[in-house]
């Protein structure tokens, strides 16, 4: 079978492939390189959505945003409230206009060139890597692999959470929503397993995307799902609705340290490179930053180093730890920091911007006696997979 050679592959067309695409296409020094993206289809397939903040005028995927808000809400056992988040804004991206936009992208650039294949291995040679699929063999000088194994992150991973949400796009009878504030987490709901809360977009005073959302270890049936929403729904806003479509995905949420190299060699990106926030799930933005670091480095030469362990790696495995052992705990920490801290002072510390000074303030609103029992687990021999890995 005749090889067919390119500059870069990307193995995975998801957000973290066409991100990186983008992010190589975009860039001051890409210089025509071809680039192939393998994917096996069902990344474009399914119907998601992506949101998360950000300031006007400075994203780069601020043109595909369809819905914004300027106001985010808030729901304990004993208060709900709304705050303005500026200067951020909080944005939504469906997934249908992510992916037109960067199938157009690939339209627009012969040396771009996008193929539905399943991968089934990789090689690291000499000159570069062999990638052979059901269907060809390729060769390139950098490869880029958004592919994982979830059965060996599970397996050694100290703490190995899902987050599981199931969501309806629901229109109501009556106007119920404000429509300038998306509640990002509403305790307000069912508690009988794992850390839960009902997360709400509303994109007119009568339309929503409302989620019920679950930190847990235990898999739910759509039944449960259902019922929980349709309880919170008639409660909340007593009104009758009808539903225009579904949602459903699960998001890992784990102490496992994903590395900048795959055991193969390739760069890894994505869900494989750990750019999920293991406590909260988003990932967009952590992806963006990361895809523009890495274009730059591919093309300027520049060498790729692996990930250093920092404070914030630290607090993640942290609240992990307590959600896994403790989640009326961790229900209680959450309630806290959402009733104590400024809306603004908490996405910059989930965007990992802030400083020590600022975190030694917010962690003062919370119970120390929970985090520091749990600090000495942290301290317990570190699963293999952990261990710092050369640049291949």
């Amino acid at each position: 079978m005749l090889t067919k050679e390119y500059d870069i592959i990307i193995i995975g067309a998801g957000c973290a492939g066409m991100q990186m695409m983008r992010a190589l296409l975009y860039h001051p020094m890409y210089s025509g390189q071809s680039i192939l993206l393998l994917d096996d289809g069902k990344s474009i397939q399914q119907l998601k959505t992506w949101c998360f903040w950000f300031q006007p005028g400075l994203h780069p995927y601020q043109h595909l945003i369809s819905k914004q808000w300027d106001q985010l809400s808030i729901g304990t056992s004993s208060k709900y409230k709304t705050h303005a988040i500026a200067p951020y804004v909080y944005g939504h991206i469906h997934s249908s206009d992510f992916f037109d936009f960067h199938f157009t992208l690939i339209q627009q650039n012969p040396q771009i060139h996008y193929s539905e294949e399943q991968v089934l291995f990789t090689k690291k040679e000499e000159q570069g890597f062999y990638v052979s699929t059901n269907k060809q063999s390729y060769f390139a000088q950098h490869v880029f692999s958004s592919s994982w194994d979830h059965k060996r992150v599970a397996e050694h991973a100290r703490v190995y959470l899902q987050q599981q949400f199931y969501g309806w796009q629901i229109e109501t009878e009556k106007e119920v929503f404000n429509e300038r504030a998306a509640t990002l987490m509403d305790f307000r709901t069912a508690q009988q397993q794992g850390v839960s809360f009902i997360y709400t977009l509303p994109f007119s005073g009568n339309t929503a995307l409302i989620e019920f959302t679950s930190f847990t270890d235990k898999p739910f049936d759509q039944q449960y799902f259902e019922t929980t929403l349709k309880d919170f729904v008639e409660k909340n806003f007593n009104t009758s609705f009808k539903i225009t479509k579904y949602e459903q995905a699960i998001i890992p949420m784990t102490d496992f340290i994903f590395k900048r190299f795959t055991n193969e060699g390739a760069i890894a990106i994505g869900t494989a490179s750990g750019m999920v926030k293991p406590t909260t799930g988003y990932a967009f933005n952590r992806i963006l930053k990361d895809s523009q670091q890495l274009a730059a480095q591919v093309l300027t030469g520049k060498p790729i180093f692996n990930f250093r362990k920092n404070r914030f790696q630290f607090y993640d495995r942290l609240l992990l730890q307590i959600i896994q052992k403790n989640p009326a705990k961790a229900l209680f920490i959450l309630e806290r920091l959402f009733e104590n801290v400024s809306f603004h002072r908490i996405l910059q510390f989930l965007d990992e911007d802030t400083n020590l000074w600022q975190e030694a303030t917010l962690f003062a609103q919370l119970p120390k006696k929970s985090f520091l029992l749990t600090i000495p687990d942290l301290w317990k021999p570190v699963p293999y997979n952990n261990i710092p890995a050369t640049q291949p």
